[in-house]
């Protein structure tokens, strides 16, 4: 492709197309990643732009004007398979930082698929390093369900209609503290029980609060990289004053039964691989990294 390449905001009528680009390409990089990309452009961007060549969307730039307790504002950049040159590869990087310098940020962090090659040479060249991983793991179909007992002072039961924003409020608290977050906006909720509400399990105390979570989310119209159907687990978190009860486990667990209830064999999930804890609980019920994305950074100089 060798047309003249212009990155510029997206129109209001291209919300299909720039979902459909991310989509092909975080597919290409990482088909072990959640359906849909893991997310919605939209719903998660703070500001975006897209690359045109040719009078046609190629590419993608989605940053998140939120920076994390390190200061660093997440990115994520995506291009079209059949127009993978450096040049726009390059193009793409530059617009992430651009966007985050203009956002005020001091840090970027652009999440890459450790596969994706073209991603890595861009960053590398306009400066980045790889700081942490991502680790998406598969559950096989041939492994157990996991078992584990009830805790005392908890029971289980899925979300009810109006706790969606009770929800929330422990979602940003549990997670609150850990690598790169950044609160999570009623939004992306909304976005993520869109038809998978029954999978959203919540272990509250005798007082009804909400003290740890766990999102099973069956979608068998796609697929698991083994190709099964598509499974996940998702926003499993724990209050901290609650922590090394084995609660964890539990709402693992809890999580596994349900999606194999409803017909999922093999499961999929994402964590962070340097933190030993949640590594460590998933490996021990039978989860194997299947891919990773690598999260790589550069400071912004004024």
């Amino acid at each position: 492709m060798t047309g003249v390449a212009r990155l510029r905001a997206a129109g209001p009528d291209e919300a299909d197309a720039v979902q459909a680009v991310w989509e092909s390409s975080n597919a290409e990089d990482d088909p072990a990643s959640w359906s849909r990309g893991g997310w919605s452009v939209i719903g998660w961007a703070t500001h975006t732009r897209v690359l045109e060549v040719d009078h046609r969307v190629v590419g993608v730039v989605a940053v998140r004007a939120e920076p994390a307790p390190d200061q660093a504002m997440p990115a994520r950049v995506a291009l079209d398979i059949s127009t993978r040159q450096p040049r726009l590869a390059q193009k793409l990087v530059r617009g992430a930082v651009e966007l985050i310098r203009e956002a005020g940020g001091v840090r970027v962090r652009l999440f890459v698929p450790s596969r994706a090659e073209w991603t890595q040479t861009a960053a590398r060249a306009a400066g980045f390093e790889p700081v942490r991983m991502v680790a998406h793991m598969l559950l096989p179909a041939s492994a157990p369900t996991p078992q584990a007992g009830p805790v005392a002072g908890l029971h289980l039961r899925p979300i009810r209609p109006g706790e969606d924003r009770r929800v929330l409020a422990a979602l940003n608290r549990n997670w609150a503290g850990t690598w790169n977050f950044v609160s999570i906006p009623y939004e992306m909720l909304k976005e993520d029980l869109d038809g998978q509400r029954e999978g959203m399990l919540l272990a509250l105390d005798d007082a009804d609060q909400i003290i740890a979570t766990c999102h099973a989310v069956y979608a068998p119209s796609g697929q698991n990289p083994d190709g099964n159907p598509r499974a996940w687990i998702s926003n499993l978190t724990v209050d901290p004053g609650h922590r090394e009860r084995g609660i964890a486990r539990f709402m693992l667990a809890a999580g596994i039964a349900h999606l194999r209830e409803r017909g999922a064999s093999s499961i999929t999930l994402g964590v962070d691989a340097n933190n030993p804890a949640p590594f460590r609980l998933y490996q021990s019920v039978g989860f194997q990294i299947s891919t990773s994305t690598e999260a790589w950074d550069k400071e912004l100089t004024r």
